[in-house]
């Protein structure tokens, strides 16, 4: 995309954080269940993070992740959501691996919603098979994981209430550089005192966005595989191996900008 063509245009995006109850935003991480047994994987993985909302899109801002790869982890997992009562919402990445087959049964919302552990059980050693063929589903929604027809696990799940999301604020995108599909924006806020919050970020001493490049420190937002928000408090130089020196942008900006690739 041109200079010329990005030159006099603005995006406004709508940001809402995810609220604990009625308007107040819940700013404590929230637990995700990440099911997704590609590799061999019993489970996936166990988050904790933050929900944001840009617009009608959802991202997951993950503070700290648990990989699953046993039955004795998924076990200390389910356990520890079952005990403590614990809402988490349920991402489910493939409905069928290489590794073995996962089911998800019922009105189970890939992460719109939030849940609670009504039961399971993690099954051991070669009763396994027999376990898988006494197995019925008596209750909906669930999850199941199965591995060359042998039940590894099922959790059925109780559904406590969807995400919601209370708008904080309305920004606008100014672009001022591009350097391929790399396009850097300016951030105007609406309200001039408002502040991503901190713990959204994560400082990187070096940050890769595809093929661009920033040899500088800096605070990053994760949203999905295809934009990001860092924070750039002086001018940076963005590289890549793919454009001539002449295609490198320099961005100054004492906001933080939204790159989108």
């Amino acid at each position: 995309m041109s200079e010329e063509i990005l030159s006099g245009r603005v995006e406004t995006v709508n940001f809402a954080l995810l609220q604990a109850s009625g308007e107040e935003v819940l700013t404590s991480p929230v637990y995700r269940l990440v099911v997704d047994v590609a590799g061999g994987s019993s489970v996936g993985r166990f988050q904790n993070g933050y929900y944001i909302r840009f617009n009608d899109s959802i991202y997951f801002v993950a503070k700290q992740t648990i990989n699953v790869s046993r039955p004795d982890e998924a076990e200390k997992v389910f356990a520890f959501l079952a005990k403590t009562k614990q809402l988490f919402t349920i991402s489910v990445k493939h409905s069928e691996t290489l590794s073995g087959h996962q089911y998800v049964t019922g009105d189970v919302t890939d992460e719109t919603e939030f849940y609670t552990i009504r039961e399971f059980r993690v099954y051991h050693g070669l009763w396994r098979i027999i376990e898988g063929e006494l197995y019925e589903n008596l209750y909906s929604p669930s999850l199941a994981r199965f591995t060359s027809e042998k039940l590894d696990w099922y959790v059925k799940l109780v559904p406590e209430h969807p995400l919601q999301f209370t708008q904080v604020t309305t920004i606008s995108l100014s672009p001022v550089a591009t350097q391929g599909h790399l396009q850097v924006f300016r951030i105007i806020k609406e309200d001039e005192h408002f502040a991503f919050p901190g713990y959204l970020y994560s400082v990187r001493k070096k940050f890769t966005f595809f093929n661009h490049e920033i040899n500088e420190t800096v605070d990053v937002i994760p949203l999905g595989s295809e934009r990001r928000i860092i924070s750039l408090s002086k001018e940076v130089q963005i590289t890549s191996e793919d454009h001539d020196d002449n295609s490198t942008t320099r961005s100054i900006s004492t906001l933080p900008p939204a790159s989108t690739a």
